[in-house]
């Protein structure tokens, strides 16, 4: 009796089974693969035509696609970009600070008069386009331990602040900002200065500058190479009003924010309230950013002035060498110097301010008495509800060889310039 109602049990188990599998599984499983397969269906397939219309090579040079011409663009996914079966580097990034990325970053490498196509994937988790890190923000209180302190994303301090530079209340003095080729530091304070870290490695280095040992002297990362003293140092900046110069340096309130990080792309933004501009108060910003491969960082500066009032910039100059200014091409034209001026070594270093050629207004160099000693700088004519854009360039001859000749760091300006004015073009195609 007990086998037969075990026989009985089994038999029902199977009746069960197989009507659960066949009415139940089977016709959820068909559901689930129909609205994948529909959903795959639905997302739209772009491809990228990139277009170099230049004599020169463009090698690993970084485009930007934005958001806003990426038509039916799937809720929920990310980009990912190939190269026939090579996954380029990439980053999104918010050029707008909104909070959303705007702004795809794609590294690319175009021949001298030639074209290419690039296909767009969607992925679903941001980690499918994540990216060994080259630039860099590093914003610290000083460690009291030789260990990194926490970064600070977000910061303001009101008129007056100073450190002691000999025992700083920030690791870097304030924000500091790097790529694989050279590290920029601000100073968070009322000098609102500038300064350069030359490096030897192309990994990222600011988290460690200033935990051990002093940046004064070459370590294995590098080392400082600016003297800055009182002068512009590497870009600070200044306005010249009745041919006096008033350094833009304290307010209100100033007020520091990490905008970003990451394989191609770091930014950061000072923002200035009620600041000090030529004995007037005035809001204005700087948004400092670097991108992978560059020898510069680019300063966005947002400042209103009087048709009287020109915008200056400056380079650090001890020693009383040539500023040259040189018009590279119809847009972008620059003041340079160069020498051996890298800071505590007998090493070459070329320094440059490239901008806009239709804002020069004029140059000269100051002397070691004057209100902002030791610099060679650049004015800038007033540009109304505009932003400049200028773009400091340091080329130490330790981090490549190239620019141990004059001639080699002037033929990387005119490289830059013509880069700027003649971009890669891009195309998006639907399929």
């Amino acid at each position: 009796m007990k086998g037969y109602k075990f026989r009985l049990l089994i038999f029902y188990k199977l009746i069960f089974q197989d009507f659960f599998i066949k009415r139940v599984c089977l016709p959820i499983l068909i559901i689930l693969v129909a609205t994948q397969a529909w959903s795959q269906a639905k997302i739209p397939q772009h491809l990228i035509i990139i277009e170099n219309d230049q004599s020169f090579k463009r090698e690993g040079e970084i485009i930007c696609i934005e958001k806003s011409k990426l038509k039916n663009m799937p809720s929920g996914f990310y980009p990912l970009i190939k190269k026939a079966n090579k996954t380029l580097t990439s980053q999104l990034i918010d050029k707008d600070e909104d909070g959303r990325w705007d702004c795809l970053l794609i590294e690319v490498n175009l021949n001298a008069n030639s074209k290419d196509t690039l296909k767009m994937e969607w992925v679903k988790t941001i980690d499918e386009i994540s990216f060994p890190q080259v630039t860099n923000i590093r914003f610290s209180k000083k460690s009291k331990n030789a260990l990194p302190e926490k970064e600070i994303e977000y910061l303001e301090r009101s008129r007056g602040f100073t450190q002691n530079i000999a025992d700083p209340v920030y690791q870097l003095e304030g924000p500091g900002i790097e790529n694989d080729k050279v590290a920029f530091r601000s100073f968070f304070d009322k000098r609102n200065g500038k300064d350069i870290y030359g490096k030897v490695l192309s990994e990222p280095i600011l988290n460690r500058v200033g935990l051990v040992g002093s940046w004064h002297k070459l370590q294995d990362w590098g080392m400082d190479i600016l003297r800055t003293g009182n002068s512009l140092g590497a870009g600070g900046l200044a306005v010249q009003k009745n041919g006096n110069l008033y350094r833009l340096a304290d307010a209100d309130k100033t007020t520091f924010r990490a905008i970003a990080e990451g394989s191609l792309y770091a930014a950061f933004k000072l923002n200035f309230k009620k600041w000090d501009a030529a004995g007037r108060l005035k809001n204005g910003f700087e948004k400092v950013s670097i991108i992978k491969r560059d020898y510069f960082y680019k300063n966005e500066i947002k400042l209103s002035l009087a048709d009287n009032e020109y915008l200056v910039t400056g380079i650090a100059n001890f020693e009383g060498g040539e500023a040259v200014l040189k018009n590279h091409n119809s847009e972008y034209s620059s003041v340079f110097t160069y020498g051996d001026q890298a800071d505590g070594t007998k090493t070459k270093l070329g320094l440059a301010i490239l901008f806009p050629a239709s804002q020069y207004a004029s140059h000269a160099t100051t002397s070691s008495s004057d209100s902002i000693p030791n610099t060679s700088y650049v004015a800038l004519k007033p540009q109304k509800n505009k932003t400049y854009n200028i773009y400091f360039i340091a080329c130490w001859e330790k981090t490549d060889p190239r620019f141990s000749t004059k001639a080699g760091f002037e033929s990387y300006i005119q490289e830059v310039a013509d880069k700027l004015n003649n971009p890669i073009k891009t195309k998006i195609l639907y399929k």
